[in-house]
């Protein structure tokens, strides 16, 4: 496995926020893991209850899906993989779609939002996702991958290959 170049200049300020985001993820899934194990079903009518639901249910949900992207993106990341830049771009377009049906259903209770979290995150994608696009660093650092690395034959070394084999059964 290519080694390329190690994490370095603002890929360092890139690995600190990776390692940030995840332990901030773990803590707001137990926050809102509490907001769930809580949950009183009892006490509204049916569409206040199905607010509340979602409400309690939803941000948990997104929680969880965002704490997985945010693991992949680390693994991705920490093993320099090829596929890094890419999946950075298309997880955090997802990460802006969680954000914005977030702050849609803090919206539903009533509360006043402006977007800030989901404006944030669009800039964050902005800034970050052209680095990533063009930054030579990253393409020197990212080279690592899982894929096969085929080689190509002429005709003739393939027919000896293959009478090797026959030979050999």
């Amino acid at each position: 496995m290519e080694t390329g170049r190690p994490i370095g200049g603002w890929l360092i300020y890139f690995a600190i926020r990776t390692i940030i985001s995840f332990v901030y993820g773990i803590f707001v899934l137990f926050v809102n893991f509490d907001n769930v194990a809580n949950f009183n079903y009892d006490d509204f009518s049916s569409d206040i209850a199905n607010i509340r639901y979602v409400q309690a249910f939803y941000p948990f949900t997104a929680v969880v899906i965002l704490l997985l992207i945010e693991s992949y993106l680390a693994y991705l990341f920490f093993t320099k993989n090829k596929d890094f830049p890419k999946a950075y771009i298309y997880l955090n377009i997802t990460d802006l779609v969680i954000c914005l049906s977030l702050e849609y259903v803090i919206a539903l209770s009533g509360e006043v939002v402006y977007f800030s979290r989901t404006i944030a995150a669009f800039i964050w994608l902005i800034i970050w996702g052209t680095y990533l696009v063009k930054s030579q660093r990253v393409k020197e650092t990212f080279i690592n991958t899982k894929r096969k690395k085929y080689v190509k034959i002429t005709e003739e070394e393939y027919e000896l290959i293959k009478q090797k084999l026959t030979n050999q059964i």
